[in-house]
């Protein structure tokens, strides 16, 4: 029985936890001796409580393992599911995220530039702009971008994350 691919095991996440009434911000896929790791994150406009993670996780599983027995898997061998909230430091992964979050700190990864560290000022058709610290605008294409999140901002004190999220 041969696993499907990562394209397939991503857009079932996608789909099952947004049939449950979360956003799935994003899935990470990684081996390590021997067994899959899944690392799902989920969120919703009034937030994300542990209840919520383990009504998702539940779910995943059952899925999988009904997928497996049918002959249909998505995953070789042994996995590990982690459900969570993506966290104050939330990962970025899709241009939207980047444009959602216009004007909140971040820190990327870019090929070929290392890390930078700015606030979001926009994604438009494939550029993403961060404003550094020094007044300067950096632009980068999204397809350059390694990984990025939201950076803790101490100057958003008695701020919270969701209430300026949407």
């Amino acid at each position: 029985m041969a696993s499907r691919s990562v394209g397939d095991l991503k857009g079932a996440v996608y789909e099952r936890v947004s049939l449950l009434g979360y956003e799935c911000v994003g899935t990470e896929l990684r081996k390590s001796g021997g067994a899959a790791r899944i690392t799902v994150f989920i969120d919703s406009a009034g937030g994300i409580e542990h209840g919520d993670c383990e009504r998702v996780s539940r779910a995943l599983s059952e899925f999988f393992d009904e997928a497996e027995h049918g002959g249909e898997a998505f995953l070789d061998g042994k996995y590990f599911l982690e459900v969570s909230s993506p966290g104050i430091e939330r990962p970025l992964y899709t241009e939207e995220h980047y444009a959602r979050f216009a004007g909140k700190l971040a820190a990327i990864d870019v090929k070929g530039l290392g890390k930078i560290k700015g606030r979001i000022v926009s994604c438009v058709e494939g550029t993403v702009e961060i404003g550094t610290d020094d007044g300067n605008i950096r632009s980068v294409r999204f397809g350059d971008i390694k990984r990025g999140n939201l950076a803790f901002d101490e100057g958003a004190k008695g701020r919270t994350s969701r209430s300026s999220q949407k």
